[in-house]
């Protein structure tokens, strides 16, 4: 994001593309909010400003949530998602665009760019094992838990093993380290800016991108 005090800026603004796992609630509300202020500040100064919302319609608690609603999980986002936008045109926000995970458009996309990522070498197919928290819908690392449960959720983690995609996250660890440190803007505060390079400081592991269709049925489908 840059800005300027004549007006010839850019300003980038997205709220978390909230999951559609229940209705909205307050807290959506509130940072949905904070995110318009600052947007309409921006552009009352002139800069040239985009504003982005939308919705994380994959996972497994949405499956979940369609299932015990006894709806499709595609039937289930929409309605949630519907809810969502209703929600911010009742409270005048004015964000730019609202991307959905279902929509054509943003599969297309992601498709592309892990076909890109993938020839350039830094996805690869692997066996993995672990700690996996359904309520974070990812593998937790043991030093994650606490008297081994989730720290988030306190529920403990199920031991699952499977086969999936990797993103070379650890390829990285250095070049980010470097980066955060030539860029101390990068993070704020500064607190948070201490706590990722913390953080990335301990061995990195790679990112896990995929899960099995039999686990998972509503997702983006990986490129061929």
């Amino acid at each position: 994001m840059q800005t300027s005090q004549d007006g010839t800026g850019r300003f980038y603004i997205t709220t978390p593309i909230y999951y559609m796992n229940a209705l909205p609630h307050l807290g959506h509300a509130y940072t949905t909010v904070l995110c318009d202020v600052m947007a309409r500040y921006h552009r009352l100064w002139g800069d040239d400003t985009y504003f982005l919302t939308g919705s994380d319609e994959h996972g497994e608690k949405i499956a979940q949530a369609a299932l015990a609603s006894g709806e499709s999980p595609q039937a289930f986002v929409d309605r949630i998602s519907l809810a969502f936008r209703e929600t911010w045109t009742k409270l005048g926000i004015s964000n730019d665009d609202f991307i959905r995970t279902t929509e054509p458009r943003h599969q297309a996309v992601v498709q592309r760019i892990l076909q890109e990522i993938y020839d350039r070498g830094d996805i690869y197919f692997g066996s993995y094992g672990g700690q996996y928290c359904l309520g974070c819908e990812r593998f937790l690392a043991e030093r994650e838990l606490v008297d081994g449960r989730c720290p988030d959720h306190g529920t403990e983690p199920a031991y699952i093993e499977e086969k999936n995609y990797f993103f070379r996250m650890s390829k990285y660890q250095d070049w980010l380290i470097a980066y955060l440190n030539e860029h101390p803007d990068a993070v704020q505060p500064e607190q948070y800016r201490g706590e990722v390079l913390s953080f990335l400081r301990s061995p990195l592991e790679d990112l896990c991108i995929s899960r099995p269709k039999s686990r998972l049925t509503c997702g983006i489908p990986l490129p061929s």
